[in-house]
């Protein structure tokens, strides 16, 4: 791993901890908790459970906390293997173990049908176990049955009435056409004393669709307001000198360097919220393509090997590059079985083209870009998460806009014909030249079959989940103007413009 001195020197004395306490299992689980919480690389900790396991084999906790450590280092198989062997151990609470089982199937195999008889194997032994309904309407959602989800969610809710997350999922699987719904009544009510910021997105959610800006906006603020208190804070500062170091690493010296051949897979990436669900849901429809979701393996490539990225980059060797080659083609090939070609739709890999262009040569990136209102908008109502720092207030994610628009500049004047930039609002109000014009730019011939992506049946785990369902519309473009107000508080009269 590329990391700096006090940082290997941590891990050396972490290292050293381990061997002194091989019989330890509590200080095992704890060193395991400070390198996962830490992101270091979890090799030396899955080796000590590996050796406390061969002179306590029939230990069920220790058993089950190798698995899910070997989850979380991307080894989904062998974290199979091992809660599996938990269960023949007889560990308490088996339905939690085969939820965990049925998380790596859904999350991580794309393998739906099994994440369901493991689902199913958890209710069997808990019928009243709210996390394995909740699951099933993860599943549900991302297939796109609106009512077994909606009848999942309810579940959880009449086993733990309290349960506000799932009350929150509930709403977010229903049309609200009446302020007198019961369900947005309930909502409202929990609301009030209510700090779950889930629960503040899917009420606002629920008032735009009744065209209720005003209250739909307090509560978007609310739950921007909660997770600001909970998540880590927005550096305008490190950001832009993070953005700098990409450039600074990845220049021309940089792509020069690049070496062999690979297969030719399709990255669709940009700001969060600019069309790339939709445009990998166009792209499945093609018979030349298969959707590959978003994928972890490069971000997971960068946590397990750059402690610091993009510091690092400058030191990797041919050796590494070819390692990580063969790890990214066989990803590819346990996708398409090798028969199309994979599209990856995380859209923050745009700041990881540089190294997926030198491990993967023959990849094509195409950057989902629209118009910055929509996308501040679209962003600050919809929970991104703990790593999207900027996302909770508008001054900000402007700021990111910006610094992610510089590095997209940034490939196309190194890639050229390489990285294509589609526009949201041409695709949408231009849908069969757009797509025809891409497809050709990739070298694919043009089918019919892509503008009926909305019939596709294909598992769909991102928050378009509902509208890539349905056939282009462009009720979406110009969607910030119903909150106007509020951005030109922030902004000016002249500053949104």
């Amino acid at each position: 791993m590329k990391m700096r001195p006090e940082n290997r020197e941590e891990l050396d004395r972490l290292h050293g901890f381990l061997q002194t306490n091989r019989q330890n299992l509590a200080a095992i689980d704890q060193v395991a908790m400070h390198l996962q919480r830490k992101s270091y690389p979890l090799a030396n900790v899955l080796q000590a459970y590996d050796n406390y396991l061969t002179s306590q084999p029939a230990s069920s906790r220790a058993t089950f906390n190798h698995a899910w450590y070997l989850a979380r280092d991307g080894q989904f198989e062998a974290a199979i293997r091992k809660y599996r062997r938990a269960l023949e151990l007889g560990i308490k609470q088996p339905e939690e173990v085969h939820l965990n089982i049925a998380s790596i199937f859904m999350d991580h195999l794309q393998d739906n049908e099994s994440a369901r008889t493991e689902l199913e194997r958890s209710l069997a032994l808990n019928p009243r176990y709210a996390a394995a309904f909740h699951n099933l309407g993860n599943l549900a959602e991302q297939l796109g049955d609106r009512d077994e989800a909606a009848a999942c969610f309810q579940m959880c809710l009449d086993i733990d009435p309290a349960n506000e997350s799932a009350l929150a999922r509930l709403g977010d699987t229903h049309r609200f056409t009446e302020g007198s719904d019961p369900l947005l009544i309930r909502m409202k009510t929990a609301a009030e004393t209510s700090a779950n910021s889930d629960l503040h997105f899917a009420l606002g959610s629920a008032f735009d669709q009744l065209t209720n800006f005003e209250q739909a906006w307090r509560h978007f603020s609310k739950a921007n307001e909660l997770d600001r208190m909970a998540l880590p804070g927005y550096d305008r500062d490190k950001s832009e000198a993070f953005f700098n170091r990409i450039i600074e690493l990845c220049g021309p010296k940089w792509f020069d360097g690049i070496q062999g051949i690979s297969s030719d897979p399709v990255f669709i990436c940009g700001m969060f919220r600019t069309g790339s669900t939709l445009l990998e849901q166009i792209f499945a429809a093609h018979p030349r393509f298969t959707a590959g979701g978003e994928s972890e393996f490069f971000p997971r490539l960068i946590a397990r090997e750059f402690h610091n990225y993009p510091d690092g980059l400058d030191e990797i060797t041919f050796a590494d590059i070819q390692t990580w080659r063969e790890s990214a083609e066989s990803h590819l090939t346990r996708m398409t079985n090798g028969l199309t070609r994979c599209t990856d739709k995380r859209p923050d890999n745009f700041l990881n083209i540089g190294l997926i262009k030198a491990v993967l040569p023959g990849a094509r990136f195409v950057v989902t870009e629209r118009d910055w209102r929509d996308v501040a908008l679209s962003i600050f109502s919809t929970r991104l998460g703990p790593t999207q720092t900027y996302s909770n207030e508008l001054s900000n994610i402007h700021h990111y806009i910006g610094q992610q628009k510089r590095l997209v500049d940034h490939w196309k004047l190194i890639l050229g014909d390489d990285l294509i930039r589609v526009s949201y609002e041409d695709l949408i109000g231009h849908p069969k030249q757009t797509i025809e014009k891409l497809l050709k730019a990739l070298g694919e011939d043009w089918d019919d079959r892509c503008l009926k992506f909305d019939q596709l049946d294909n598992p769909v785990k991102t928050a378009s989940v509902w509208q890539v369902r349905e056939p282009l519309h462009s009720r979406s473009i110009g969607r910030w103007k119903n909150y106007q107000l509020y951005f030109e508080e922030v902004f000016g009269s002249g500053g949104c413009a």
